[in-house]
C-alpha cells in the first residue's frame, strides 16, 4: 500500500450533486446547516453549489462563503465564462470546471471536435485562473473518454493553469481494477493531484472510489447519504469510515456522521434503508440469539467497529431468534430481576408473540409480557 496518499482530502458535493438527487432542494438555510454540520466533521472541501444555476443558488453559495469556515469552498461551473464569474463573484476559493472530453458527449451534447474542446478547455482555464481561483477540472465521462486523449486533455489544462485532474465515472461503469488502473495511467502524464468522482449505478461508487485512493487520488468526491443524480455517488460517512478504519486516516471528527446523515436525510426527505452502512438503523442491531450472546461477551465477536465511532448504539432486539442470555441483558436494561423459570417463561412468550406477527418486539411490548407474568 506504498502508494496510498498521507494528505487524502475529501470533497464533499452534498450542496451541489445532492441537489441533483430528483426531488431534492435545499434552501439557504439548509444549506448552511449542512455546511456547518460537514465542517464540523472536518470535511476539508465542500463543492457548494452551481452558482449560475440561479440567484438562490448564487446567493447559497456566497452565504457558506461568508460564514467562515475551516473548509475551503468551492463553488460548479461550465466551461463557460458567465458560469465562471457566477464562481468567482461569490468569493469562493475554488472552482469545479465540469466539461466531457468522451466522443459520446463531443458529438451529441458539445457538437464540436476534440481541437475544438481542447481550445475552449483552454480558454475556460485561463479565465477562471484570472481570478486566482483553484482549479479542479472535472472531465466528466472520463471512463467513457478515449485513453489517450483523456490523458491529453489533462496534460493540456494543467499546462494552462488547472490545479487539480478530476476523473469522473459520470455512469458508473467503472470497476475497482478499471478505475485504479484509470489514475495509474493518469498519474504518468500530469504532475498534479487527481479527484475521483464515482457514481453508483452498479452499486460500486465507494469500491471505486477506494480503489482509486488505493492508485494514488488524493481527493474524493463524495456526498453524504449516497445521494445525486440517479443512484447517487459514493456515500461521504461509508467513504470516512472505510479510510478510518481500513487505512488508518483518522483525521475525521466520525461521532458526528450520524447527526450529518440524520439531518440530510430530514432535509432532503429521501429515507435512509434500516441497513445502510454506518449510519443505517439496523447497522447495530442483533437479532440471532447466538449473536447476541457473542455480542454480550464481546462485541467485537460481530461488530467491525463500535456503535459510539460513527455516534451510533448497539441494540438487541428481540424475536423469534432470541435466547436466554438477550433476554436476560433487556431485563437487566429494564430493571427486572427475575428467576430462572420466568426468564425461560420470558423467553417462551417472546418467541411465540414474534411468530404470531412474523416481527420482532418493541420495547413496551416486552415490558408488557413483563406485567402480565404470573
Amino acid at each position: 500500500m506504498k502508494d496510498i496518499p498521507p494528505d487524502v482530502v475529501i470533497h464533499d458535493t452534498t450542496l451541489r450533486e445532492g441537489e441533483q438527487t430528483p426531488g431534492v432542494v435545499f434552501n439557504i438555510d439548509g444549506k448552511l446547516a449542512i455546511a456547518r454540520k460537514l465542517d464540523e466533521v472536518g470535511i476539508q472541501q465542500l463543492e457548494s453549489g452551481f452558482p449560475a444555476a440561479s440567484p438562490g443558488e448564487k446567493e447559497a453559495v456566497s452565504t457558506i462563503v461568508s460564514e467562515g469556515l475551516k473548509a475551503k469552498i468551492f463553488g460548479f461551473a461550465r466551461a463557460v465564462h458567465a458560469d465562471i464569474d457566477a464562481v468567482a463573484e461569490t468569493g469562493a476559493s475554488g472552482i469545479v470546471i465540469s466539461f466531457p472530453p468522451s466522443d459520446t458527449q463531443l458529438k451529441y451534447k458539445l457538437k464540436m471536435t476534440r481541437e475544438q474542446y481542447l481550445e475552449k478547455a483552454v480558454e475556460a482555464v485561463e479565465h477562471a485562473k484570472g481570478y486566482g481561483l483553484y482549479i479542479s477540472y472535472s472531465a466528466e465521462d472520463s471512463t467513457r473518454t478515449d485513453i489517450e486523449f483523456l490523458k491529453k486533455t489533462f496534460a493540456t489544462v494543467i499546462e494552462a493553469g488547472v490545479d487539480r485532474a478530476r476523473i469522473v465515472d459520470t455512469l458508473g461503469v467503472g470497476t475497482p481494477v478499471t478505475i485504479r488502473n484509470l489514475v495509474y495511467s493518469i498519474r504518468q502524464v500530469v504532475n498534479a493531484p487527481i479527484e475521483i468522482h464515482c457514481h453508483n449505478d452498479h452499486g460500486l461508487a465507494v469500491a471505486n472510489t477506494i480503489a482509486a485512493f488505493e492508485a494514488g487520488a488524493t481527493a474524493l468526491s463524495t456526498c453524504a447519504n449516497g445521494l445525486g443524480e440517479r443512484t447517487g455517488v459514493a456515500a461521504t460517512e461509508e467513504v470516512i469510515i472505510c479510510l478510518h478504519n481500513l487505512y488508518g486516516v483518522q483525521i475525521y471528527n466520525t461521532t458526528k456522521l450520524s447527526e450529518l446523515c440524520r439531518m440530510i436525510e430530514e432535509l432532503s426527505k429521501v429515507s435512509l434503508p434500516a441497513n445502510k452502512p454506518v449510519i443505517g438503523d439496523n447497522v447495530f442491531v442483533h437479532t440471532s440469539g447466538i449473536h447476541q450472546h457473542a455480542v454480550l461477551q464481546n462485541p467485537v465477536t460481530y461488530e467491525p467497529y463500535p456503535p459510539e465511532l460513527v455516534g451510533q448504539k448497539r441494540r438487541l432486539l428481540l424475536g423469534k431468534l432470541t435466547g436466554t442470555h438477550a433476554v436476560k441483558a433487556k431485563l437487566q436494561e429494564v430493571g427486572y430481576d427475575l428467576p430462572e423459570d420466568k426468564v425461560k417463561e420470558v423467553v417462551a412468550q417472546v418467541k411465540m408473540k414474534s411468530e404470531e406477527r412474523s416481527s420482532a418486539l418493541s420495547d413496551a411490548e416486552f415490558l408488557e409480557i413483563l406485567r402480565n407474568l404470573r
